[in-house]
């Protein structure tokens, strides 16, 4: 059936969407009013404009579709409509229906022109169909409305590109900021990241350490097993978790905690493997130390106990009686307190000769610069220190009791030195005691002679000799320059 346009449509103004919208621009006879009225029929919004100017306008609020007859393309503001056209995002192209006049021949250069500028128009000669004007309106909305899809999810695409790279900066400005090497791997392990400070750390080149070339940055004895226990995590899942020593990019090994979890889907299937590695060398060290440290009270302390064991009965058996037993133990125990105090400052490793000298004479000084101290001050061994203290101190207390420190005109010199050798240097370290009264060899050795000829020579790995001349009694101390430390 052969309907004319000739039935009028009210003006229905600019409906609230426009993107499902017909704008009809018919400037000649009824084809507007015939036309708002066909597609109002058929629940279609028609926008009747007046120009190519409106039009313009119109392209550019996303119109639907444009309804505009041949003759209309020759008005003015053919130029409006091809910059709106040109000026459409990417996702846009507009349909046109135009309904001709069915000959070319009657057709104006211009209206050509417009016509041929038009990149997406359907011609329909007139007269037409009403069914056949429908249908194309309909065809063009459609395809129209899949434009509005594609924008729709364009639009997600990019927003979600827009968040992933937002996420991601995020990552890499919290992967590069903490003071820990953060890693990833492939669910199969292959790891493909790495944050700056892993590269800082290890001073390789980027990329260099992708895949399996991370071992080799293990210390040699270490590789086996943090390989067992990384193998072990990807098949099974566990977490992983292992101490090892990485190379740093100064060359030597240092201490380090690795560890990683995998990120599984929503299937339980593993995505990704986040890991870090964390500097624990000063940690380690400081453990080890620990470790020594008690390892080394638990044999100083036995050593001490030993000492006092021995003390103690020697004294009880050779003193006359329990008051002057007393008296001897208490001394001796205070002059190891003494000599305890001053490794316990030097943090029990080594301290200074002087230190020990002056501690050991301190309690018998009676004023008149009794004691000549002369000597360079050099360190010693703990067990060196406690040797010396208590050999100085018997040899303070039988001057005291018996030799130069008994009578007001007594002195006593110790001096120390050291002796260069053809193989090594030794140290010498002289006591002489004069202005006493006059020395002989005593009937028996108590404690007090052993520790001076056998234990102090043992401590220091040399000899001692004590030489009772009349005059007043020497001791000599002389050992290797090593002997003093070791």
């Amino acid at each position: 059936m052969n309907e004319r346009l000739t039935r009028p449509a009210p003006d229905q103004g600019d409906p609230p969407d426009i993107s499902s919208a017909v704008a009809v621009l018919a400037p000649r006879g009824r084809d507007a009013a015939v036309a708002g009225h066909l597609l109002k029929k058929e629940d279609i919004t028609a926008i009747a404009v007046p120009s190519l100017e409106a039009l313009a306008e119109l392209i550019e609020r996303r119109i639907g579709v444009i309804l505009i007859t041949e003759e209309a393309l020759s008005g003015v503001g053919g130029e409006a409509v091809n910059e709106a056209l040109d000026n459409q995002p990417s996702w846009s192209d507009v349909p046109f229906v135009v309904l001709s006049n069915g000959s070319v021949t009657n057709r104006s250069a211009r209206a050509t022109r417009q016509m041929d500028s038009l990149r997406n128009a359907v011609l329909l000669s007139r007269p037409l169909h009403a069914e056949e004007l429908i249908r194309a309106v309909r065809s063009a909305l459609t395809a129209r409305s899949r434009q509005h899809d594609a924008r729709g999810h364009m639009e997600k695409l990019q927003q979600g590109e827009r968040q992933l790279f937002e996420s991601e900066a995020k990552f890499h400005a919290i992967a590069d900021f903490i003071d820990q090497m953060i890693w990833s791997t492939l669910p199969d392990g292959y790891h493909d990241y790495y944050n700056h400070r892993w590269y800082e750390f290890t001073g390789v080149p980027a990329g260099s350490t992708d895949g399996d070339a991370w071992s080799q940055m293990f210390h040699p004895d270490d590789r086996e097993k943090a390989w067992g226990l990384w193998r072990h995590s990807l098949k099974t899942g566990e977490p992983y978790e292992v101490e090892y020593r990485l190379r740093h990019r100064s060359g030597e090994y240092r201490w380090v905690l690795g560890r990683a979890q995998p990120v599984f889907d929503k299937t339980g299937k593993i995505e990704r493997w986040y890991g870090s590695c964390t500097e624990i060398h000063q940690i380690k060290l400081a453990e080890e130390q620990r470790q020594l440290m008690l390892a080394e009270m638990n044999h100083r302390v036995k050593n001490t106990l030993a000492m006092v064991n021995a003390m103690v009965s020697q004294t009880l058996r050779q003193a006359e009686n329990l008051q002057d037993a007393q008296s001897s133990i208490q001394s001796r125990l205070g002059m190891m307190a003494l000599a305890h105090d001053r490794l316990i400052k030097a943090a029990w490793t080594e301290t200074h000769i002087c230190e020990v000298v002056e501690a050991a004479l301190a309690p018998h000084h009676s004023g008149n610069r009794r004691f000549v101290v002369q000597g360079a001050d050099l360190l010693i061994g703990s067990k060196q220190a406690l040797a010396l203290t208590m050999a100085l101190h018997e040899l303070s207390t039988n001057a005291t009791k018996y030799g130069a420190l008994s009578i007001e005109s007594g002195v006593v010199h110790v001096s120390w030195s050291i002796e260069t050798g053809d193989e090594q240097d030794s140290f010498l370290m002289v006591w002489t005691e004069s202005g006493g009264p006059p020395v002989a060899a005593p009937t028996r050795r108590g404690f007090g002679s052993r520790m001076i000829e056998q234990a102090l020579a043992g401590y220091f790995n040399g000899r001692t000799e004590l030489i009772y001349d009349p005059d007043g009694l020497t001791f000599k101390l002389r050992a290797p320059l090593t002997g003093l430390t070791q």
